[in-house]
């Protein structure tokens, strides 16, 4: 069987230099069956976007940028026209992925449609929501 995929959100990719969180070994342990990491080109658009940015956003956006860079033999980058959020509905749907998000809205939509969730549970956890 294919790798399932896990899409993460831009807001997720954040996490590390704000929380000191390794998210892909925390994923990698919270889902145990085979998966691949996924994003949408348009996410690395908003981090490079933020990344310009003077202060803990920017500097938070180009370590996320780093560590999609270093980890690219397991992120898969799909190229996007549609708004990241709408991109990941209609992936995380077409696909059975497992999406990694801390934004409410996409959550709710999310949820709404039966998507498993992942998003921080404190501040030093990943859980489903």
């Amino acid at each position: 069987m294919a790798p399932r995929p896990i899409i993460i959100d831009t807001n997720f990719l954040l996490i590390p230099f704000r929380y000191r969180i390794d998210i892909l070994r925390e994923l990698d342990y919270l889902v145990e069956a085979s998966h691949r990491f996924v994003i949408s080109s348009k996410t690395m658009t908003e981090l490079k976007k933020i990344g310009k940015k003077v202060g803990k956003d920017g500097m938070a956006a180009r370590l996320a940028i780093k560590l999609v860079v270093a980890n690219s033999s397991r992120i898969d980058i799909i190229e996007s026209e549609a708004h990241v959020d709408d991109w990941i509905v209609e992936y995380s749907k077409i696909s059975r992925a497992i999406v990694c998000t801390n934004d409410s809205e996409l959550r709710r939509r999310l949820r709404a449609r039966a998507i498993k969730v992942v998003t921080m549970k404190s501040k030093s956890k990943l859980g489903f929501v």
